[in-house]
Protein backbone atom coordinates (compact mmCIF):
# COMPACT_ATOMS: atom_id res chain seq x y z
CA UNK A 1 0.00 0.00 0.00
CA UNK A 2 1.13 3.05 -1.06
CA UNK A 3 2.40 5.78 2.27
CA UNK A 4 0.14 8.86 2.47
CA UNK A 5 1.29 12.47 2.04
CA UNK A 6 -1.42 15.09 3.75
CA UNK A 7 -0.08 18.21 2.80
CA UNK A 8 -1.74 21.34 5.12
CA UNK A 9 -1.06 24.49 2.64
CA UNK A 10 -1.19 23.65 -0.81
CA UNK A 11 0.86 27.89 -1.76
CA UNK A 12 3.60 27.29 -3.60
CA UNK A 13 5.52 24.80 -1.72
CA UNK A 14 3.02 22.82 -0.77
CA UNK A 15 1.29 22.85 -3.77
CA UNK A 16 4.88 22.33 -5.78
CA UNK A 17 5.25 19.62 -3.28
CA UNK A 18 2.26 17.84 -4.01
CA UNK A 19 3.53 18.12 -7.64
CA UNK A 20 6.47 16.92 -7.72
CA UNK A 21 6.00 13.80 -5.03
CA UNK A 22 2.70 12.45 -7.71
CA UNK A 23 5.20 12.99 -11.15
CA UNK A 24 8.60 11.63 -9.55
CA UNK A 25 7.58 9.05 -6.42
CA UNK A 26 5.19 6.27 -5.49
CA UNK A 27 3.91 8.39 -2.61
CA UNK A 28 -0.30 9.11 -2.99
CA UNK A 29 -1.15 12.71 -1.83
CA UNK A 30 -3.60 14.51 -0.21
CA UNK A 31 -4.05 17.81 0.49
CA UNK A 32 -5.92 21.31 2.73
CA UNK A 33 -6.81 24.22 1.42
CA UNK A 34 -8.99 26.73 2.76
CA UNK A 35 -10.41 28.30 -0.52
CA UNK A 36 -12.55 25.75 -2.06
CA UNK A 37 -11.19 26.89 -5.85
CA UNK A 38 -7.62 25.71 -4.69
CA UNK A 39 -9.40 22.46 -3.81
CA UNK A 40 -10.93 22.28 -7.13
CA UNK A 41 -7.79 23.12 -8.89
CA UNK A 42 -5.15 20.56 -7.05
CA UNK A 43 -8.22 17.82 -7.78
CA UNK A 44 -8.63 18.60 -11.41
CA UNK A 45 -4.70 18.86 -11.93
CA UNK A 46 -4.32 15.04 -10.49
CA UNK A 47 -1.97 16.81 -7.75
CA UNK A 48 -4.24 15.53 -4.46
CA UNK A 49 -6.58 12.52 -4.79
CA UNK A 50 -8.71 14.38 -2.28
CA UNK A 51 -8.69 18.17 -1.22
CA UNK A 52 -10.05 18.94 1.86
CA UNK A 53 -11.33 22.37 3.67
CA UNK A 54 -10.93 20.70 6.83
CA UNK A 55 -7.31 19.73 8.19
CA UNK A 56 -8.53 16.96 10.58
CA UNK A 57 -9.39 14.90 7.09
CA UNK A 58 -5.91 15.12 6.08
CA UNK A 59 -4.48 14.59 9.44
CA UNK A 60 -7.28 11.57 9.74
CA UNK A 61 -5.26 9.75 6.48
CA UNK A 62 -1.95 10.80 6.38
CA UNK A 63 1.26 8.68 7.03
CA UNK A 64 3.21 11.61 6.42
CA UNK A 65 1.84 15.13 8.06
CA UNK A 66 3.33 17.78 6.12
CA UNK A 67 2.67 21.56 7.45
CA UNK A 68 3.04 24.09 4.61
CA UNK A 69 2.05 27.43 6.51
CA UNK A 70 3.92 30.13 7.41
CA UNK A 71 5.32 28.97 10.68
CA UNK A 72 3.33 30.65 13.23
CA UNK A 73 0.01 29.26 11.24
CA UNK A 74 1.57 25.99 11.19
CA UNK A 75 2.00 26.13 15.02
CA UNK A 76 -1.29 27.45 16.04
CA UNK A 77 -2.98 24.80 13.75
CA UNK A 78 -0.70 22.52 14.98
CA UNK A 79 -1.79 22.72 18.71
CA UNK A 80 -5.06 22.21 17.47
CA UNK A 81 -4.65 19.27 15.25
CA UNK A 82 -1.82 17.44 17.80
CA UNK A 83 -5.29 15.49 19.69
CA UNK A 84 -6.07 13.89 16.50
CA UNK A 85 -2.87 12.53 15.08
CA UNK A 86 -2.11 9.17 14.69
CA UNK A 87 0.59 7.12 16.35
CA UNK A 88 3.51 6.73 14.12
CA UNK A 89 2.71 9.53 12.12
CA UNK A 90 5.46 11.53 10.59
CA UNK A 91 5.62 15.06 11.22
CA UNK A 92 7.47 17.15 9.48
CA UNK A 93 7.29 20.78 7.86
CA UNK A 94 8.98 23.04 5.03
CA UNK A 95 9.11 26.68 6.97
CA UNK A 96 11.78 28.80 6.67
CA UNK A 97 12.32 29.34 10.74
CA UNK A 98 11.88 26.62 13.27
CA UNK A 99 12.28 27.57 17.22
CA UNK A 100 8.63 28.25 17.20
CA UNK A 101 7.18 25.83 15.20
CA UNK A 102 9.44 23.40 16.86
CA UNK A 103 8.67 24.28 20.27
CA UNK A 104 5.20 23.80 19.91
CA UNK A 105 5.49 20.00 18.00
CA UNK A 106 7.66 18.81 21.18
CA UNK A 107 5.05 20.06 23.35
CA UNK A 108 2.07 18.58 21.99
CA UNK A 109 3.94 15.96 19.85
CA UNK A 110 1.45 12.91 20.83
CA UNK A 111 2.95 9.54 22.29
CA UNK A 112 4.22 7.27 19.22
CA UNK A 113 4.26 10.31 16.43
CA UNK A 114 7.32 11.04 15.11
CA UNK A 115 9.20 14.72 13.97
CA UNK A 116 11.26 15.26 11.81
CA UNK A 117 11.80 19.35 10.15
CA UNK A 118 13.01 20.01 6.82
CA UNK A 119 13.94 22.90 4.47
CA UNK A 120 13.54 23.34 1.00
CA UNK A 121 15.96 26.17 -0.15
CA UNK A 122 13.40 26.31 -2.93
CA UNK A 123 10.60 29.45 -3.48
CA UNK A 124 9.54 32.55 -5.66
CA UNK A 125 8.83 36.37 -4.82
CA UNK A 126 5.49 35.04 -6.41
CA UNK A 127 3.44 32.85 -4.07
CA UNK A 128 0.40 30.65 -4.45
CA UNK A 129 -0.39 27.15 -5.76
CA UNK A 130 -0.70 29.17 -9.54
CA UNK A 131 2.87 29.73 -9.13
CA UNK A 132 3.54 25.68 -8.10
CA UNK A 133 5.73 23.23 -10.35
CA UNK A 134 7.02 19.89 -10.14
CA UNK A 135 10.68 20.67 -10.46
CA UNK A 136 10.40 23.77 -8.10
CA UNK A 137 12.81 21.45 -5.92
CA UNK A 138 15.29 20.21 -8.77
CA UNK A 139 19.01 21.50 -8.05
CA UNK A 140 18.09 22.99 -4.54
CA UNK A 141 19.21 22.63 -1.38
CA UNK A 142 16.82 20.11 0.88
CA UNK A 143 17.67 20.50 4.52
CA UNK A 144 16.63 17.74 6.93
CA UNK A 145 17.26 19.02 10.46
CA UNK A 146 19.26 16.94 12.65
CA UNK A 147 17.59 16.55 16.43
CA UNK A 148 18.32 13.20 17.80
CA UNK A 149 18.20 14.92 21.57
CA UNK A 150 14.59 14.72 21.14
CA UNK A 151 11.88 12.28 21.99
CA UNK A 152 10.09 12.60 18.70
CA UNK A 153 12.83 12.69 16.02
CA UNK A 154 13.71 9.52 14.47
CA UNK A 155 16.38 8.66 12.12
CA UNK A 156 14.79 6.50 9.81
CA UNK A 157 11.81 9.54 9.73
CA UNK A 158 14.69 11.55 8.20
CA UNK A 159 16.27 9.05 5.93
CA UNK A 160 12.86 8.57 4.64
CA UNK A 161 12.33 12.79 3.76
CA UNK A 162 16.06 12.73 2.61
CA UNK A 163 15.37 9.70 0.17
CA UNK A 164 12.23 12.04 -0.54
CA UNK A 165 14.19 15.21 -1.28
CA UNK A 166 16.61 13.23 -3.62
CA UNK A 167 13.50 12.05 -5.60
CA UNK A 168 12.43 15.86 -6.21
CA UNK A 169 16.02 16.32 -7.79
CA UNK A 170 17.32 18.24 -4.82
CA UNK A 171 20.50 18.23 -2.90
CA UNK A 172 20.18 17.14 0.52
CA UNK A 173 21.99 18.82 3.09
CA UNK A 174 21.59 17.65 7.25
CA UNK A 175 21.91 20.46 9.76
CA UNK A 176 20.99 20.36 13.53
CA UNK A 177 18.19 22.12 14.16
CA UNK A 178 20.07 24.63 16.93
CA UNK A 179 22.11 26.23 14.26
CA UNK A 180 19.08 26.46 11.36
CA UNK A 181 17.62 29.61 12.19
CA UNK A 182 21.01 31.55 12.65
CA UNK A 183 21.95 30.24 9.34
CA UNK A 184 18.64 31.70 7.61
CA UNK A 185 18.82 34.74 9.50
CA UNK A 186 22.60 34.95 7.58
CA UNK A 187 21.62 33.90 4.23
CA UNK A 188 17.62 34.60 3.76
CA UNK A 189 15.95 36.62 6.26
CA UNK A 190 18.89 39.72 6.96
CA UNK A 191 19.07 39.74 2.87
CA UNK A 192 15.35 40.11 2.50
CA UNK A 193 15.69 43.16 5.05
CA UNK A 194 18.41 44.43 2.46
CA UNK A 195 16.53 44.07 -0.33
CA UNK A 196 13.36 46.17 0.70
CA UNK A 197 15.73 48.96 2.22
CA UNK A 198 17.60 48.82 -1.09
CA UNK A 199 14.38 49.35 -2.82
CA UNK A 200 13.07 52.12 -0.27
CA UNK A 201 16.00 53.75 -0.50
CA UNK A 202 16.11 54.47 -4.27
CA UNK A 203 12.17 54.17 -4.89
CA UNK A 204 10.99 56.40 -2.08
CA UNK A 205 11.60 59.49 -2.44
CA UNK A 206 10.09 62.42 -4.88
CA UNK A 207 13.09 60.94 -7.67
CA UNK A 208 12.11 57.28 -6.87
CA UNK A 209 9.96 57.20 -10.06
CA UNK A 210 13.31 58.60 -12.08
CA UNK A 211 15.63 56.47 -10.67
CA UNK A 212 13.98 53.25 -11.23
CA UNK A 213 13.14 54.07 -15.06
CA UNK A 214 17.02 54.34 -14.73
CA UNK A 215 17.40 51.01 -12.77
CA UNK A 216 19.01 48.04 -14.75
CA UNK A 217 19.61 44.78 -13.75
CA UNK A 218 22.26 44.82 -10.95
CA UNK A 219 18.84 46.65 -8.83
CA UNK A 220 16.53 44.27 -10.32
CA UNK A 221 18.74 41.18 -8.95
CA UNK A 222 19.05 42.37 -6.01
CA UNK A 223 15.86 43.84 -4.91
CA UNK A 224 13.99 40.91 -6.45
CA UNK A 225 13.06 39.21 -2.91
CA UNK A 226 11.56 42.16 -1.60
CA UNK A 227 8.85 41.33 -4.19
CA UNK A 228 7.18 38.78 -1.99
CA UNK A 229 3.94 38.61 0.23
CA UNK A 230 5.16 41.20 2.84
CA UNK A 231 2.35 39.44 5.41
CA UNK A 232 4.16 35.99 4.82
CA UNK A 233 7.70 37.81 4.98
CA UNK A 234 6.97 39.59 8.42
CA UNK A 235 5.69 36.52 9.92
CA UNK A 236 8.97 34.89 8.78
CA UNK A 237 11.32 37.85 10.08
CA UNK A 238 9.66 38.54 13.33
CA UNK A 239 9.58 34.14 14.26
CA UNK A 240 13.32 34.58 13.80
CA UNK A 241 13.37 38.24 15.45
CA UNK A 242 16.86 37.49 17.75
CA UNK A 243 18.51 35.69 14.98
CA UNK A 244 17.89 38.49 12.21
CA UNK A 245 18.54 41.20 14.67
CA UNK A 246 22.11 39.66 15.03
CA UNK A 247 22.45 39.16 11.41
CA UNK A 248 21.80 43.31 10.68
CA UNK A 249 24.41 43.88 13.63
CA UNK A 250 26.90 42.37 11.20
CA UNK A 251 26.04 44.31 8.38
CA UNK A 252 26.15 47.37 10.23
CA UNK A 253 29.86 46.47 11.40
CA UNK A 254 30.54 45.60 7.45
CA UNK A 255 28.87 48.92 6.43
CA UNK A 256 30.88 50.57 9.14
CA UNK A 257 33.57 49.00 7.67
CA UNK A 258 33.25 50.10 4.06
CA UNK A 259 32.42 53.91 4.93
CA UNK A 260 36.35 53.55 6.90
CA UNK A 261 37.82 52.48 3.77
CA UNK A 262 36.25 55.03 1.44
CA UNK A 263 36.80 58.21 3.98
CA UNK A 264 40.28 57.00 4.37
CA UNK A 265 40.94 56.41 0.74
CA UNK A 266 42.21 53.05 1.47
CA UNK A 267 41.57 51.99 -2.02
CA UNK A 268 44.03 49.14 -2.23
CA UNK A 269 42.58 47.40 0.82
CA UNK A 270 38.67 48.21 -0.48
CA UNK A 271 39.65 46.64 -3.37
CA UNK A 272 40.95 43.59 -1.51
CA UNK A 273 37.96 43.37 0.41
CA UNK A 274 35.76 43.60 -3.13
CA UNK A 275 38.31 40.09 -4.38
CA UNK A 276 37.31 38.22 -1.23
CA UNK A 277 33.51 39.13 -2.00
CA UNK A 278 34.05 37.85 -5.30
CA UNK A 279 35.92 35.13 -4.44
CA UNK A 280 32.62 33.86 -2.04
CA UNK A 281 30.23 34.67 -4.56
CA UNK A 282 32.59 32.83 -6.83
CA UNK A 283 32.61 29.85 -4.69
CA UNK A 284 28.56 29.51 -4.44
CA UNK A 285 28.08 29.08 -8.11
CA UNK A 286 29.73 26.29 -8.09
CA UNK A 287 28.72 24.75 -5.16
Amino acid sequence: MKRKVGIIGLGLLGGSLAKGLVQFTDYEVIGYARRSEICEQALADKTVTHAYKDPKEVVAEADILVFALPPDTNARLFEELAPLIRPRTLITDVSSTKTNFARTVKQYLPQGAKFVSIHPMAGSEKGGYGMAKADLFKNCTWIVLEDDVESGWDAAAAAELAEMGKLLGGRVEQIPMSVHDGFMATISHMPHMVAAMVATIAGGDEFGDLRLRLAAGGFRDITRVAGGNPGMWREIITGNRTEVVRALSDLEQQISNIKNLLLTADDDTLESYLNDAKHIRDKFSLL
